[in-house]
């Protein structure tokens, strides 16, 4: 009931346009993982016609953005109001036959950072252990479609390990066998990268400097908050999508108080 009241609140503040008080000269980076109708539950996913409302919230409400342009805002100082950049985590095969289709549609761009060993293989990592089937992950044909569609294409270690406790020789081959890989399968560079699990204990300040020093523009968390000017471009801050929004709304009104 809390959570239905929350959406409502979020309504009356999207439809007045209050909200872009909120969201003066600040922007925002939502996570999705999977759009799968099997796991409307599953704190990891949304069904696809959750994914189409959050599509319409986010054209109607926000200028959506893909990651390189709110990257180049911020560094040439430019206002970032009310914008927005859709991100998707590691790699599973409805980004490419479900989410691109939607966002395709919507007309609207997104960056998929991909574990890199995940991508054509059977894995079944520990957060999908209960799941009644095993996940499906994209092969590099998929991956590359992706990238020829115009989506963006972000590195996230290769074999999704936490960069807080993996460190040194171990998490540098981590951090940069994961950006040889893809630019080898994609020919082309690739800027972005996203850390494992995403909250701030997650990663060391050694390890971040790392991603710096493999020529990364950026390194995105998942712990919450939105971009303000003259943010750590190396710990961007982004929003998950989950089930616990009871509706894009709800989302909107937490998103705003986020700060």
């Amino acid at each position: 009931m809390k959570r239905r009241v929350k959406g409502w609140l979020g309504a009356a503040a999207y439809h007045t346009r209050l909200y872009r008080r909120f969201f003066r000269n600040r922007a925002i980076i939502v996570l999705f993982h999977r759009v799968d109708d099997r796991l409307a539950d599953d704190p990891l996913s949304c069904t696809s016609a959750e994914f189409d409302a959050y599509c319409r919230f986010f054209r109607r409400y926000f200028t959506v953005v893909s990651l390189e342009e709110l990257l180049d805002r911020l560094e040439r100082g430019e206002d970032i109001s009310r914008h927005l950049v859709i991100t998707f985590d590691d790699g599973y095969l409805d980004n490419h036959e479900v989410a691109a289709a939607r966002l395709r549609v919507h007309e609207i761009p997104a960056c998929f950072f991909i574990a890199t060993n995940f991508i054509g293989s059977d894995y079944r990592p520990w957060w999908d252990a209960e799941l009644p089937f095993a996940p499906q992950w994209m092969d590099w044909q998929e991956v590359r479609e992706l990238h020829h569609q115009g989506f963006e294409i972000g590195a996230h270690t290769m074999n999704h390990v936490d960069l807080g406790v993996v460190v040194g020789g171990d998490a540098v081959a981590e951090i940069i066998g994961s950006r040889k890989r893809i630019e080898r399968e994609l020919r082309t560079e690739v800027p972005f990268f996203s850390y494992p699990y995403g909250r701030a204990n997650q990663i060391t300040e050694e390890n971040r400097e790392a991603v710096r020093r493999a020529g990364f523009r950026c390194c995105l968390s998942a712990y919450g908050g939105t971009v303000t000017p003259g943010v750590d471009l190396f710990d961007l801050p982004r929003v998950p999508i989950s089930p616990w929004f009871a509706s894009p709304y709800h989302f909107g009104l937490e998103a705003m108080l986020d700060r």
